[in-house]
């Protein structure tokens, strides 16, 4: 009920403000007719000048603002990412770089940790991206699945395009071949 009452309000609110626009153009419009042909033009010429400027300057700072705040976001979240990245190859690569495997309690934290960041920092892409990894994760944990790798394919993308990255020509398998050597065999 009170939704609707709400919704009256607005549209009766919108209702008065365009009845006295009207109003409001219609005095100028009188007021117009009235003033020598030649004073009018040159306060319509001033009048434009100071709408156009004003215009200006209220795009710029919109703009300014969208991208300070689109760098603040890009300056947080990519610590995020990095981590996750970092983790990623860490379980790939742990092996071939001497590193001792992540204990599942390690793995757990960092899972957490980086779902903590995602909430708050990560794009709605990269959280799909996010969940359809754990899923398919947690759904084929202990046996070996090529779907997994793709799964954390588009996860990377993800992050890429978050960053800013086009990902233009990165087909599938093109990422998982910087760290996969035979990743071909999959495909």
């Amino acid at each position: 009920m009170r939704e609707k009452l709400n919704i009256l309000f607005g549209l009766v609110l919108i209702f008065i403000i365009g009845i006295g626009l009207l109003k409001l153009i219609e005095i100028i419009i009188e007021a117009f007719s009235k003033v020598n042909p030649t004073v009018g033009a040159g306060i319509i010429a001033a009048s434009a000048t100071v709408v156009v400027s004003i215009i200006s300057v209220l795009v710029a700072k919109r703009l300014e603002h969208k991208s300070l705040l689109d760098k603040e976001h890009r300056d947080k979240k990519t610590p995020s990412y990095e981590d996750m990245v970092k983790f990623i190859i860490r379980l790939v690569f742990a092996d071939k770089l001497g590193l001792k495997p992540l204990t599942d309690q390690e793995m757990i934290e960092k899972m957490a940790s980086f779902t903590e960041n995602l909430v708050v920092w990560g794009s709605d892409e990269v959280v799909k991206a996010w969940v359809a990894f754990r899923m398919n994760s947690i759904a084929n944990a202990g046996k070996t699945n090529s779907g997994i790798l793709f799964e954390v394919e588009e996860l990377l993308l993800a992050i890429r395009k978050d960053l800013g990255h086009s990902n233009n020509g990165l087909v599938k398998g093109k990422i998982l071949s910087t760290f996969i050597n035979d990743i071909d065999t999959l495909l």
